[in-house]
């Protein structure tokens, strides 16, 4: 009796294992894509992250929209400098999981846009980016 106990558990272990085994979870790599067409011109931006396949599929497009949002509700002037600061196709904006600030970030070098992962989903996206531009477009260190 015992040896059919232990021989069943072995082989329940031995199953499992294998199974495990032949799951693989999906890892983060680095992403990087260029979108263009922004502010209905050819302005575009490069966006990055270290993220699986999974969490990057739709971040692009989720950006890109709410930026194009946004700048249809800007007043012009706003406008005029947004395309200056997208004009040399210079800007990055980084994607990260993190929990050192809230919605975004910049480092004040008038090019780069740190955005958290967990703001693509936030019905505000385009207000987050907007005041992301803001800071980046005027040099500026700060988060939000």
């Amino acid at each position: 009796m015992k040896k059919t106990i232990l021989s069943i558990i072995i082989v329940t272990v031995l199953i499992a294992s294998i199974t495990a085994c032949g799951e693989e979870e999906e890892q983060p790599k680095n992403q990087s894509v260029t979108i263009t067409g922004l502010f209905n011109n050819n302005s575009s931006a490069t966006v990055k992250g270290y993220l699986t396949d999974t969490e990057w599929t739709g971040v692009a497009n989720k950006i890109k929209t709410a930026i194009n949002k946004i700048f249809n509700e800007i007043m012009e002037t706003a406008q005029n400098n947004w395309k200056i600061a997208f004009s040399g196709g210079n800007v990055i904006i980084i994607v990260e999981k993190t929990n050192a600030y809230e919605n975004w970030k910049t480092i004040g070098d008038s090019k780069t846009i740190y955005l958290n992962y967990d703001s693509l989903d936030k019905t505000d996206l385009h207000e987050i980016m907007a005041n992301s531009i803001s800071s980046m477009g005027q040099g500026q260190t700060g988060n939000d």
